[in-house]
């Protein structure tokens, strides 16, 4: 049986624009298991000067779902992370823990406008990297400035960077530029981990299958064991990638 980990899954019941109620992350759950997940880090997003959920809602939401996991599988593992929009003030929150780092690590899922700076994504990331996080960017594709910057990416890496993709991204046809450049992304061994980024049971589900098909076909089986298994593992464990 495969032993998937999703760092990445809006899978919490009406706290941002994931799942809007207990019934969709009921059937998310249901979805995830049946595509091979065992562990989530649900990771509601978290933005300075938004409104966000309070972190007592999340811990009991939290429970809930974990409740539900288990009626699936006594092995199914849910923890509790933000995807974190990245603002001067992000550090500020995560030291006082108003924001989440990755189920508890040093580790932390980072997101900036599309159409942000290439300067202004790596001078944040290297900020974080200064106080002691780890920064994992999330969905490094959707990037107008990474887009076939493969130096760019690179340099980031070098600094300490991690870098997440979502894996449906890659599952375009060959006449899709995205999911050229996702591949790309994949040979240039640019990417670290993948993740769902699933939002809903429906358009954005958390399903792996289709994507992993095409990365085994291409690049080999030991590579989805690295970026959904041995890597997370280490994230979740708290040690470098």
């Amino acid at each position: 049986m495969n032993q998937w980990i999703d760092i990445h899954c809006h899978i919490l019941p009406a706290v941002d624009n994931g799942s809007v109620n207990m019934k969709q992350t009921k059937n998310m759950l249901k979805i995830a298991h049946e595509e091979g997940i065992h562990s989530i880090i649900a990771t509601p997003h978290y933005g300075v000067g938004c409104r966000n959920p309070d972190q007592e809602e999340l811990k009991r939401k939290l429970e809930l779902v974990r409740e539900e996991a288990k009626q699936i599988d006594e092995s199914f593992c849910i923890e509790l992370g933000n995807e974190l929009y990245f603002s001067d003030d992000i550090i500020e929150h995560l030291r006082k823990k108003k924001a989440l780092t990755l189920a508890g690590t040093r580790y932390i899922l980072v997101e900036f406008a599309s159409d942000e700076a290439y300067n202004t994504i790596k001078t944040g990331l290297h900020r974080l990297l200064i106080y002691g996080y780890l920064p994992v960017l999330a969905h490094v594709e959707n990037y107008e400035c990474l887009y076939q910057n493969y130096e760019g990416i690179y340099d980031m890496i070098r600094l300490g960077v991690y870098m997440q993709m979502n894996i449906s991204s890659i599952t375009g046809g060959y006449a899709n530029r995205r999911a050229g450049h996702c591949r790309k992304l994949i040979e240039y061994e640019l990417v670290h981990i993948l993740g769902t980024d699933a939002h809903s049971d429906y358009v954005r589900a958390p399903r792996i299958m289709e994507g992993i098909e095409v990365i085994r076909k291409k690049y080999g089986a030991d590579l989805i064991q690295k970026l959904l298994t041995e890597n997370t593992n280490k994230l979740l464990q708290n040690q470098y990638i």
